[in-house]
């Protein structure tokens, strides 16, 4: 036997920086992971399998910055008739430009095509087009049988 013990030498300052980016490793692959789980299915039907609603005029609220307005979809048993928007206040249209025109083209693309599904959304104008495009789906969902 070899009186002479081998010794290893490990230095505190290593060990504790190696500790550090193994944690924050973990902590991105987390977030990495919760951030994308789901991405795929933003875009949500509004239809059933046989595509019937409840026929009727459907209204909802949204706030901006302390001004209302509403959206209003018309609908009959197996199609969208028209979305619009009403009740506009000139500060909105003022502070918040973009609004009338996403919500326009948002429209158009739904009651033309009758479907919520592969909404062409502005990539300049995301924030805009999405609170108004989840509007109008929570309407259209709240009248689908």
């Amino acid at each position: 036997m070899n009186k002479n013990p081998k010794v290893m030498v490990f230095h505190l300052r290593e060990l504790l920086y190696t500790a550090v980016f193994i944690l924050l490793g973990i902590i991105l692959v987390v977030s990495l992971i919760l951030m994308f789980h789901g991405k795929s299915d933003s875009k949500k039907e509004a239809s059933t399998p046989d595509g019937t609603y409840q026929p009727g005029v459907y209204t909802s609220s949204i706030t901006l910055n302390g001004n209302p307005m509403d959206i209003k979809v018309t609908l009959d048993a197996n199609h969208i008739n028209s979305i619009t928007m009403e009740n506009v206040s000139n500060a909105i249209t003022t502070m918040y430009p973009l609004v009338q025109p996403a919500f326009e083209d948002i429209a158009e693309q739904i009651v033309e095509t009758q479907s919520l599904n592969n909404i062409q959304f502005s990539e300049d104008h995301q924030y805009t087009y999405t609170l108004l495009y989840d509007e109008i789906c929570n309407i259209i969902d709240s009248a689908t049988n």
